[in-house]
């Protein structure tokens, strides 16, 4: 028998709120789905067999590489998409698919990841060429992209981008505790092994703001940021962690204007930045100046994130930005331009009250005004 054509790839461990919708999302588009369970006790692995998955039991060793392999070793496809428990591929035409797989003359697709809910996506490695060069390395956050290229290399095929294939990550929704206390241990390990990964760092500073230490998130971000400085090219994973490191001091009520400063020099796009010093701003009274800044994220090409890299919360560029808007033309006295902005934001987020009730007051302003 020829190989499958595509074979869907995860490791699971007592995922069975999420794994019906997960296995459902590729049903039709994978040709197998290989299921790496790690230890369940709940209806995972029944779940996965009630499906239609190959289902493989591979001991926890704390090494997310180890059980992602575990999961290559036994795939049968010619191409490999990765996927987690929590995560949805969003409905596309199998046919389309396949046509483009059998014709591909790549070694690996960058799809579009949205990485919580609202966010603007990016382009993520998730599919790729079986080889068995290809692997994961590193304990957790455990990444395949050196080995996709060096096979990339080795065989003189691009790596190209597919956004037609989008894949929903849910997995930050609800209780993270569990999660942190099993990725506080995990990061700390990879950092010894690795410690000039920023994105670790970045990690490791909101798993410890998640569980009531700002000074060792603040540390941590440190850390990233000062990797940050040493790079040639301002990479997407230090601005966020930049980003990140702003955001926390000016919450702590520090002064932050000479490194906001220097992050809008390295990233003039950095748009979370652009956010923060518009909100600044408005806190100062420097009004003109506040309302350039939300006016700059309501005229982003949302469709052209995914190239930067880096995901936002998608509100930044609608809902948020308006409402800030509206009250920086409100302090103005502009009530007419207030009304039309809380009633843009209004349109975008109808369940947040506050919107439209902001709008009714600039109304009556204005329709009092002499």
């Amino acid at each position: 028998m020829s190989a499958p054509l595509l074979s869907a790839t995860l490791i699971v461990r007592d995922e069975e709120r999420n794994l019906r919708d997960c296995l459902g999302s590729v049903e039709g588009v994978a040709d197998e789905v290989v299921v790496v369970d790690t230890g369940s006790t709940d209806g995972s692995v029944e779940i996965a067999r009630e499906l239609g998955a190959r289902v493989v039991w591979h001991p926890w060793r704390s090494d997310f590489s180890e059980a992602r392999n575990a999961a290559l070793e036994v795939a049968r496809g010619q191409w490999i998409l990765y996927l987690d428990a929590d995560e949805r591929l969003r409905s596309v035409d199998r046919d389309a698919v396949s046509g483009r797989l059998r014709d591909a003359s790549e070694t690996a697709f960058r799809i579009l990841l949205h990485p919580f809910a609202g966010a603007t996506p990016f382009f993520e490695y998730r599919l790729w060429r079986a080889d068995p060069e290809i692997r994961f390395r590193g304990v957790i956050h455990e990444q395949v992209v050196d080995a996709i290229n060096r096979v990339a290399a080795r065989d003189g095929r691009p790596v190209s981008e597919w956004g037609d294939l989008e894949l929903d990550h849910l997995g930050y929704e609800g209780d993270q505790a569990s999660k942190h206390r099993r990725n506080l241990p995990l990061l700390r390990r990879q950092l010894e092994a690795d410690p000039n990964n920023i994105f670790n760092w970045n990690h490791l500073a909101r798993v410890l703001i998640a569980t009531g230490d700002p000074d060792g998130a603040e540390e941590a971000l440190e850390e990233a940021v000062a990797l940050a400085r040493l790079e040639g090219s301002p990479s997407s994973y230090s601005s966020l962690a930049w980003g990140e490191l702003v955001r926390l001091r000016h919450d702590r009520g520090a002064d932050i204007t000479s490194m906001l400063a220097e992050g809008k020099a390295r990233w003039p796009e950095n748009w979370l930045l652009v956010w923060i010093e518009g909100n600044i701003l408005l806190d100062a009274g420097a009004l003109e100046e506040a309302a350039a800044c939300f006016e700059r994220l309501l005229a982003v090409d949302v469709a052209s994130l995914p190239e930067q890299g880096v995901a936002y919360d998608g509100r930044l560029f609608g809902s948020f930005a308006h409402s800030s808007l509206g009250l920086v033309l409100f302090r103005l006295g502009r009530y007419e331009e207030t009304a039309e902005a809380f009633a843009a934001a209004n349109r975008l987020e109808p369940d947040c009250s506050e919107h439209a009730a902001k709008q009714a007051l600039a109304e009556a302003r204005a329709r009092a005004a002499p």
